[in-house]
């Protein structure tokens, strides 16, 4: 079951070490998600036209990035990557990680088939006007633009808008 709260009664050891996937966790992620969907139906805002969905995780200095899209939220998750195993972590532990986008604040969760990972909730609940095609797409382009570097331009000196559009065409 998900798990994202303090539980004194099953804290994880910090002695305890955590296995890193070998293989892309999407699948697996959105399997547990789906699991977890099914008692969150009584919710008033979960949306039943929008499916569980994890675009294929994407490896960033030795960890699994990837996104989560839920009837309830879109999250951004990050996993022990290939040959390598994390100190485990109280579940609800924050941790501050930068990313080439921007550093993004993650709480420590847990499912049951995957013992501990990262989560960062992008929004939640989801927007009521947001379709489901629109739904999958952010969720794929949320992971493109996390993973991209910012780009600065130079702004122009008059900052009026027609000045400003032109700016951005340059």
């Amino acid at each position: 079951m998900y798990n994202h709260n303090e539980n004194k009664e099953n804290s994880t050891a910090l002695l305890e070490l955590i296995d890193g996937f070998e293989q892309n966790p999407a699948e697996l992620f959105q399997t547990e998600m789906e699991k977890v969907a099914k008692n969150m139906k009584d919710l008033p805002f979960y949306r039943e036209d929008i499916p569980c969905f994890c675009p294929k995780f994407v490896q960033f200095e030795n960890q699994w990035i990837g996104m989560v899209l839920t009837p309830w939220m879109l999250s951004v998750l990050v996993l022990p990557g290939p040959n390598q195993q994390w100190k485990a972590r109280t579940v609800g532990d924050k941790i501050a990680l930068a990313f080439p986008y921007k550093t993004l604040n993650f709480t420590v969760s847990s499912l049951d088939n995957v013992p501990q990972y990262l989560s960062c909730s992008l929004h939640s609940p989801l927007e009521a006007n947001l379709s489901k095609e629109h739904a999958v797409q952010l969720t794929k382009d949320c992971l493109t633009m996390l993973l991209s570097l910012p780009i600065k331009q130079k702004a122009p000196a008059d900052l009026n808008r027609r000045n400003m559009f032109g700016a951005m065409l340059k």
